[in-house]
């Protein structure tokens, strides 16, 4: 009677086991889809952020610059020429005077750059027919605070494309009203955003207003499609988060059958299973769940691992600078290779008439966090740079910020020079960083690094003290990260600082960054790169 009712109990036992089988995967697969789209929703934020921050930082710079050069039309719309070839997305840059303002023009006086068909176009104008105090972007950064206001999408009348505008209202030290500045901005790379952050090829993303219009989508979709995406729970999943500082919503929706075709497959493999060993199939069945869950998890780490490295890769591919020096005065030009797809080497530098000042680090760590650490030393740079003339002043400034909250206890080795090109005379601030190298004439030299300092990030009270040489016409200086000396060849050897000067005294060709990198290539043939290498080179011609 056993025998007979068995298949039967098999049957059943199976059965069950696979109705449980499937409402454990349907869970964790459903769970896993909303961590990774949370995970996206967050990658988008952080994108959209750093984007709209330059597009903040822009309209930031002419307000200060408004206050700190009052009357001085012709150098204003220079620095609104300037911020507005900074961002390619950025199609007009404008300042709206406050009536009585600015003494013997028109009450509607409107200083602008704006771009035409391809040109780049100056005007300092208004006309009385255009009342532009009624405005929105004048009436709505009137309302707002520093951070400014950001209005709602729509068609610009001279582009024909849909744009958005930010503006911060300006005011003096005694809070009296001076006007608005702004700037309207292209919203097409949302579009690239939103496709890079799609979590399945099936996916579907899309940004629309709070007042529901369409702005962009990943698929070109409809106002009744996103309808049908929100309403039909039983083909898709969506979730939607609105994107900080502007008043979009983002809306992610994945279709389910993403999850039924991976179900199936599991479910085959759990079928195979217990028809090879219904005796064993409570233990079978228990490490089954077991390895799904650590498949997913480790599934979703790898996932988030290269969604860290591809945001890094795009932070510092964008926030370094490429467009190098290269005149009758000064060359300037700089290498960067790091060791993986991301890295924490920097550099950039600044020129001010008959003045270049210049920056290279090494963050420690590898990676995301490294990624975003030096990508806030830079910025600090570039916003402390043009405040400051002393290397040690902006030393302490940078290091100022980045001590402050610094729970993770990264740091920064740092070196800053300043170069008065006339004179050659070249102040300089090494923060823990590796002394740097003068050439002239193909023979090398260490500088004397009498005051070394401490790194930044980690002493916010530390001040810093700088030294000053002279470079002679044709004499350069070159300075690295300690991936050049440090590099490794085949042997575990370190190329180290001797030898380095020694492979540099014998090259027959000029000495520059790329040549100081054909050294460390060379040296570590046959050996993986060990660590990021940065090298700059600056040269008094």
């Amino acid at each position: 009677m056993r025998f007979r009712t068995l298949p039967i109990v098999a049957i059943l036992f199976v059965a069950a086991a696979m109705v449980v089988q499937f409402v454990i995967s349907f869970s964790l697969e459903r769970e896993h889809v909303r961590e990774v789209v949370e995970y996206k929703m967050q990658l988008a934020q952080k994108d959209f952020f750093y984007v709209l921050l330059g597009f903040h930082n822009a309209a930031d710079e002419i307000r200060k610059y408004v206050l700190e050069h009052p009357g001085t039309e012709r150098e204003l719309l220079e620095a609104t020429r300037s911020e507005l070839e900074r961002y390619p997305h950025i199609d007009n840059i404008f300042v709206k005077f406050a009536p009585g303002v600015y003494q013997g023009k028109e009450s509607n006086y409107f200083p602008r750059t704006y771009r035409s068909h391809g040109q780049t176009i100056t005007t300092a104008h208004g006309s009385d027919s255009l009342d532009y105090y009624v405005r929105d972007w004048y009436t709505g950064a009137l309302r707002c605070d520093s951070n400014g206001y950001w209005s709602e999408p729509y068609i610009g009348a001279s582009t024909q494309t849909l744009i958005a505008s930010h503006s911060i209202k300006i005011e003096d030290e005694q809070g009296r009203l001076v006007g608005v500045v702004g700037d309207d901005f292209r919203i097409e790379w949302m579009k690239d955003i939103l496709q890079d952050i799609k979590p399945h090829e099936e996916a579907v993303c899309i940004l629309h207003g709070t007042n529901g219009s369409l702005i962009a989508s990943s698929d070109n979709s409809t106002p009744e499609n996103e309808m049908r995406y929100k309403n039909d729970k039983w083909h898709w999943m969506a979730y939607s988060q609105r994107m900080y500082p502007i008043n979009m919503e983002l809306m992610i929706a994945v279709p389910n059958r993403i999850i039924w075709q991976s179900i199936q497959k599991k479910s085959l493999i759990t079928l195979c299973v217990l028809i090879i060993g219904i005796v064993v199939l409570v233990l079978l069945f228990r490490r089954i769940e077991k390895n799904q869950k650590a498949y997913l998890q480790v599934e979703n780490e790898h996932k988030l691992i290269q969604n860290e490295m591809q945001i890094a890769r795009n932070i510092q591919r964008s926030i370094l600078v490429h467009d190098f020096i290269d005149d009758e005065q000064l060359s300037l030009h700089a290498t960067l290779v790091p060791m993986q797809s991301v890295g924490g080497d920097l550099y950039d530098f600044y020129r001010d008439g008959d003045y270049v000042t210049f920056i290279i680090g090494d963050v420690s760590g590898k990676g995301m966090p490294a990624a975003m650490f030096m990508s806030a030393t830079v910025t600090l740079f570039r916003a402390t740079v043009k405040h400051h003339l002393s290397p040690n002043v902006i030393m302490g400034e940078i290091n100022s910020t980045l001590s402050s909250n610094n729970s993770s206890m990264m740091f920064v080795t740092a070196f800053i020079g300043r170069l008065h090109l006339p004179t050659g005379q070249l102040t300089y601030c090494n923060a823990g960083h590796l002394p740097p190298l003068m050439v002239k004439d193909g023979q090398c030299r260490w500088f004397d690094m009498k005051a070394a300092n401490v790194i930044l990030g980690l002493d916010e009270t530390y001040h810093f003290t700088e030294q000053s040489t002279t470079l002679d016409h044709g004499e350069q200086v070159i300075v690295f990260t300690d991936g050049v000396t440090e590099a490794e060849n085949a042997r575990k050897e370190l190329l180290g600082f001797d030898h380095l000067l020694e492979q540099l005294q014998s090259v027959q060709q000029p000495i520059d960054d790329r040549t100081v990198f054909d050294v460390v290539r060379r040296f570590s043939a046959g050996a993986e790169q060990s660590d990021d290498i940065a090298i700059m080179n600056i040269m008094r011609k």
